[in-house]
């Protein structure tokens, strides 16, 4: 039998078996830095101890993101300074599988997790709003996608650290006006064009410079475009786009992922995304030359001295 009549099965089982046989290089790997800093006493055992109960939380809480992109943002908050202020803002937790894991970090490194959720579920779609549109087209209604608030902070007192966590109710639209605090990492898993506009225009202001923006949804090119807007930056912030490093297919964290049709066409063995993209605020992903006003400036005469 050649390879593309394969059942898919057999699709399912190297996808399955190269998760579990991966798993000790990605923490090998994942955990590995001489940028953290040493008074969080997080040895590389440590670090690797903890990404393993990030993989066991993972397997126990039903979520849509991965441990792998959860032990990345663990990484770089431990490269933070603890002298460097900031909270960590989630937007979008679901059943709480990466605020578990979120927590647990938080505490280590001192620093509050703020969580913002409508635990409602998902909103009716905005007009215009693309993503929103195409998903209730096919058959998505509001309120699917839910985790309540006392289901998800049940998952974050067995699994996380509970102490760690301010938990949000509402709307992004009615409860990010009001925040205030300094964001030293921001995790936006929020779907819908609408939504991430909503986070971007309260929260962006409020991330450090330096500061780190994570985001799920890597894999939807005309969603992550909004980084690359140069009308979007300059028309809301009065600055350059910041850029998306990972766009696509995700920061290399391990996993193998080739084509976004393989995702929902059957028969390929290829591992689902598990990553995460990110941007750095201070960054500038500006294209700026442009030889033909180059030319035309350098053959432009001088103007004539009076």
């Amino acid at each position: 039998m050649s390879d593309t009549k394969r059942p898919e099965p057999f699709g399912r089982f190297l996808r399955q078996a190269y998760e579990w046989l991966s798993l000790p290089v990605a923490l090998l790997y994942l955990c590995y830095s001489q940028r953290v800093d040493p008074r969080y006493r997080m040895s590389y055992l440590k670090r690797m101890r903890l990404g393993l109960r990030f993989w066991r939380n993972h397997r126990r809480i039903e979520t849509g993101t991965s441990w792998r992109a959860h032990l990345v943002m663990a990484m770089h908050l431990l490269e933070l300074s603890p002298d460097t202020p900031g909270d960590v803002v989630e937007c979008g937790c679901w059943k709480g599988g990466a605020t578990a894991n979120l927590s647990l970090i938080c505490a280590i490194t001192g620093r509050t997790l703020l969580v913002y959720d409508s635990f409602e579920g998902m909103p009716p779609p905005s007009r215009g709003d693309w993503v929103a549109e195409r998903a209730f087209s096919g058959g998505f209604k509001p309120g699917q996608l839910q985790g309540t608030l006392d289901e998800v902070q049940r998952n974050v007192t067995r699994y996380g650290d509970l102490r760690a966590c301010r938990f949000v109710p509402g709307w992004f639209s009615d409860s990010l006006p009001a925040h205030s605090s300094e964001i030293a990492m921001l995790f936006l898993d929020v779907d819908f064009c609408a939504s991430l506009h909503d986070c971007l225009q309260h929260l962006w202001p409020r991330l450090r410079k330096g500061g780190y923006l994570f985001l799920d949804e890597y894999i939807l090119l005309p969603y992550c475009a909004v980084f690359f807007s140069e009308k979007y930056w300059s028309r809301y912030f009065n600055e350059a786009p910041p850029g998306l490093l990972g766009v696509g297919t995700g920061i290399q964290v391990g996993m193998y992922f080739t084509q976004l049709n393989a995702l929902f066409q059957p028969g390929h063995a290829q591992a689902s995304p598990a990553s995460i993209a990110y941007s750095v605020k201070g960054t500038r992903a500006l294209w700026d030359y442009y030889p033909d006003e180059t030319a035309q400036s350098d053959a432009d005469p001088a103007p004539a001295a009076r």
